[in-house]
């Protein structure tokens, strides 16, 4: 537990310290860390899943995750355009994929192809979209708000860890009340009142949240229009924060693998920290073009 702690400390350390730096150097510089995390990330994928594809599709599923950060990061800031580009790399990366099962059609299976498919979207998809949602800005109209990128990150980096802790704390205190499970043949370990605890952590952060951003950089305007946007932000958050858990203990009970890496003792690897963000930020950044679609 003394491990994990200090394990656990050191993730949020890394975290404060790239985003203060996003704040007062460049936005740039948080998407050096997502771009760690891609390489970091996919190395796990394709090393727990090395039995299922083939070398020359592991090389193009890295090469994708090498190339589609850094692309999406630099067209994102200075063009505006970083989603085509992540659909460009996406594009090429699927084409040399299928394109391998008539190259290399004797070490190539339909399964492998799926497979390779599943390595490009997980981790290196998921972490272009946290990239594009560090370079948004206000929607017109909405910046006394500060509804930004920076507020964007926060919302990730902070409802995940709320919903995480508090389904941790409802199951572990909760359980002898409530045993229900609630996905018995891929986590068993977790619980009905443990899924609800989530939750509660996703509302819980989502309030601090709002009212801590909003007294340092944002506005008390209209509250009672904004602090449920907050909530439902918090509850979708927190629900895919716990699907993406959930997606990870799938991926490595398919493989028989305890943990994804060794990269942070007690935690296991950068996937095992960051499964439930990537789906956080799919529900967070989808938030972010509604409130563009209608301001």
């Amino acid at each position: 537990m003394k491990i994990r702690l200090i394990s656990g400390s050191c993730y949020v350390a890394i975290l404060v310290a790239f985003y203060l730096m996003k704040i007062f150097i460049h936005d740039l510089c948080f998407d050096a860390l997502l771009y760690f995390c891609s390489l970091v990330g996919a190395f796990e994928m394709l090393r727990a899943t090395k039995e299922k594809t083939t070398k020359p599709q592991r090389v193009v599923c890295f090469a994708f995750a090498t190339l589609c950060i850094p692309a999406c990061a630099l067209c994102q800031q200075f063009f505006g355009n970083g989603m085509q580009i992540v659909a460009l790399c996406l594009f090429f990366a699927v084409l040399a994929t299928l394109a391998l099962l008539v190259a290399d059609h004797e070490n190539t299976s339909l399964e492998s192809i799926g497979v390779s498919l599943l390595s490009l979207v997980y981790p290196t998809l998921f972490l272009s979209v946290l990239v594009i949602a560090n370079h948004a800005n206000a929607p017109q109209g909405l910046e006394n708000f500060a509804f930004n990128s920076d507020l964007l990150v926060l919302f990730i980096f902070v409802i995940s860890p709320f919903a995480d802790s508090f389904a941790y704390l409802f199951g572990r205190f909760l359980r002898k009340y409530f045993p229900r499970p609630f996905a018995p043949t891929i986590s068993p370990n977790k619980t009905a009142v443990g899924a609800i605890g989530g939750l509660v952590g996703g509302l819980i952060g989502a309030t601090v949240l709002y009212f801590s951003y909003n007294a340092v950089v944002g506005s008390f305007e209209n509250m009672a229009l904004w602090l449920p946007v907050y909530l439902l932000v918090g509850l979708l958050s927190a629900g895919a924060t716990e699907l993406g858990d959930l997606f990870e203990s799938a991926i490595k009970r398919k493989v028989e693998i305890k943990d994804m890496g060794k990269i942070m003792p007690g935690h296991g690897g950068v996937l095992d920290r960051i499964d439930g963000t990537m789906f956080a930020t799919i529900l967070v950044y989808a938030t972010y073009i509604v409130v563009q679609w209608i301001a």
